[in-house]
């Protein structure tokens, strides 16, 4: 990894091209383009970067902001929480959890052969995002570094999400097992085809730009990350060789490519993503169809 001289360094010889190419962030943070808090961003990011390899399962869990407010998900993976958590509800779920695995640990099961006397912590090793003075750079810093450890990553579908794979694809699974007549991989892909072109939400904002999932998405892509379908998840592994070297002049310059800045090229970010999981440049948004949700 990186020490934190090269990666300041690469950084601040890149913040004239975050800035440009990620000028919507000026709409909610007037001191983006201030030297000084620019300085305390990439020290932030920093800070995630490093704490990638502290990651207590190894994994990274993609998705919408929904899953952080999601009281299951951060009770099973944890937060990131290298600067501070972000949302009061968020930090309000950690704090009962951790309350929990403490009273455990203190009365432990008798029942069980491996009590829990140090649990894990929930916050500062997790899997989720959230962190105080979240910019696109500070996103990035999470994927390159989970990336340059060789850590997993898999996708966390919201609530909303889930209700509607089970509505597409229910009749095939149930949440242990794979039912009779859904084994063909053929249907396994087309499922997941037929839910990621439903979903417009996981990919663009209402006003047309690319959520982060895009983002991080096409980092996974562009670093040489396989994905992995099941009828219970998405994932994405390491690739076995042929990796590009993860770093931020490479992540940003392919994202231009791709016409991931303002304003975005949504038919070439989709073609590439379509390609990238189903070696099919129509797979995903080409066209959405009308019944595509495309509100959070």
């Amino acid at each position: 990894m990186l020490c934190v001289q090269q990666f300041t360094n690469q950084l601040f010889g890149l913040k004239d091209q975050y800035q440009q190419d990620n000028a919507w962030v000026g709409n909610w943070h007037e001191s983006w383009k201030d030297e000084a808090i620019m300085t305390r961003f990439i020290g932030f990011a920093y800070n995630l970067y490093a704490a990638t390899a502290r990651n207590a399962l190894k994994l990274t869990v993609l998705g919408g902001t929904e899953i952080r407010l999601d009281h299951a998900y951060v009770r099973n993976f944890g937060v990131t929480a290298a600067n501070g958590i972000q949302e009061e509800e968020t930090e309000r779920w950690v704090r009962k959890e951790q309350e929990m695995r403490g009273w455990r640990a203190k009365n432990p099961d008798p029942r069980s052969r491996n009590p829990d006397r140090s649990p894990a912590s929930v916050i500062g090793s997790g899997s989720i995002l959230s962190e105080k003075g979240w910019t696109p750079i500070l996103n990035d810093s999470l994927i390159l570094g989970a990336i340059t450890a060789g850590q997993d990553f898999v996708l966390g579908l919201t609530s909303a999400e889930q209700a509607d794979w089970n509505v597409m694809n229910g009749a095939k699974v149930n949440r242990t097992s794979v039912l009779v007549g859904s084994f063909d991989n053929t249907a396994l892909i087309n499922a997941w085809k037929s839910f990621l072109n439903s979903q417009k939400r996981m990919f663009f904002f209402d006003w047309g730009g690319p959520r982060v999932f895009t983002r991080e998405l096409l980092g996974l892509h562009f670093f040489g990350y396989k994905p992995g379908f099941s009828w219970h998840q998405l994932g994405f592994h390491a690739g076995a060789g042929g990796r590009v070297p993860p770093d931020f002049r490479t992540y940003l310059q392919k994202l231009r490519d791709v016409g991931f800045h303002a304003p975005a090229n949504q038919a070439k970010i989709m073609e590439t993503i379509s390609m990238y999981l189903f070696n099919d440049r129509t797979a995903i948004g080409s066209p959405w169809p009308p019944t595509t949700k495309t509100a959070v």
